[in-house]
């Protein structure tokens, strides 16, 4: 409105500065939206590694588990071989 009033001097001396700020308004908005994508791939990323942690510690559990259960058997066996090596008068390995 009051462009009418300003030299010519003055108004190609304003417009590079709003372009100038018009530049830095997208540059700031830009980033910004960089920094929400960032923001939501990393809490993403943290997420999946947190589900990966979990299915690490599980397959680590039933891994213990089935060697619990080996480490049961294997006595067992050992006494059944045993028996029908005796009975059969084989001399047992061990």
């Amino acid at each position: 409105m009051f462009d009418v009033l300003k030299s010519d001097e003055e108004l190609n001396n304003a417009a590079p500065c709003e372009n100038r700020e018009e530049n830095l308004l997208s540059v700031l908005e830009a980033l910004g939206g960089e920094e929400q994508s960032l923001l939501q791939e990393k809490s993403q990323l943290a997420a999946m590694e947190e589900v990966l942690r979990q299915k690490i510690r599980d397959e680590i559990e039933a891994k213990k588990h089935r060697i619990e259960d080996l480490k049961n058997e294997i006595p067992e066996l050992k006494q059944r071989c045993e028996a029908l090596a005796k009975a059969l008068d084989i001399p047992v390995q061990k």
